[in-house]
Order: C-alpha cells, then structure tokens, then sequence
C-alpha cells in the first residue's frame, strides 16, 4: 500500500471516529437527565446535586438524595439544591423546604399495571414525602399555606432523617 493511500484510509477512519464521536454526544444531549437513584426525569424545579462515593450526581430531588443515603447507607452530601419557584441554584445551607405538600415533581400519576392491568396502589416511593427547596422562608410558608407541608431549614431535614 502507497504512503498516500494509507493517509487516505487513516483520514476516512478518524473522520468516522469523529461523525461518530459528535453524533453520540448530540443524541446523549437531547435526552431528558435522569436521576441517579431512581432514574425518572430530573425536572427542573427539584435538581439535587450531591457528592456520592466521591463523584458529583444528580438526582431528580432532594428526597431522593437522601433516601439514597438510606438505604445504601452511603454517606451523600447535597451540594445544591434548585429554587421550586425559580429554578435559580440553591447552596443547602440557605435554603428552606416544604416537607409533605401536595406538589410532588416525581409522583407517578398512577401505581404501576398488575397482571390484570388494573392500577396497583404505591405503598411506598423513594421521593416521598415531597422536599421542596425555597430561597426565602417567606416564599416556603406562603407554598406551604396553599399546598400544605412543613417549612423547615434543609439542616434540620438532612439531620432528621441521619439520625
């Protein structure tokens, strides 16, 4: 084989290396994100990330985090924390949540299908009860008001649920 025509095979492979390096990476980006724990859609207005086994997750809300940290007895520690009403990050150590509400970003609207494809009731859901993060303990109380749930600093939840 010629010198030229080696370079014509070496180039032909690196461009397809590359048509396929960028087309995964665009497919991958126009995927929804997906929870660490529990693999539901993250949205927006719950984005929880933490610190698990020394890399950086992200979970679709802070209950799931921390049920995480139950039930694999991992130490997790949430890093930030995403405003309910404006989507704007949140450091922990700012933020108060409603614990308990009727807004729960990651409830199914219906149990999972049972062998006679009627609906079965959920006893149990790592994302419940719902944590709501707020940036003002004014915003958390006036949500509470209109969907229930407690208003509490996310310190006083993450040492709730370690102890």
């Amino acid at each position: 084989m010629t010198i030229r025509r080696w370079l014509a095979v070496l180039a032909i492979v690196a461009l397809t290396i590359g048509l396929g390096y960028v087309a995964f990476h665009t497919y991958r980006g126009s995927q929804p994100e997906q929870c660490y724990a529990c693999q539901r859609v993250v949205h927006a207005h719950s984005r929880t990330i933490a610190i698990v086994d020394g890399r950086t997750r992200v979970f679709c809300c802070p209950a799931c985090a921390l049920s995480e940290q139950q039930q694999e007895g991992k130490p997790i520690r949430i890093t930030e924390l995403t405003a309910f009403l404006t989507g704007a990050k949140l450091s922990p150590n700012d933020a108060f949540i409603v614990k308990g509400g009727d807004v729960n970003m990651c409830a199914l609207t219906h149990g999972p299908m049972d062998a006679d494809k009627r609906q079965t009731q959920v006893s149990y859901d790592r994302c419940s009860p719902s944590l709501l993060a707020f940036a003002r303990r004014s915003e958390a109380i006036e949500f509470a008001r209109a969907h229930g749930g407690q208003v509490l600093p996310f310190s006083e939840v993450v040492s709730a649920l370690s102890h």
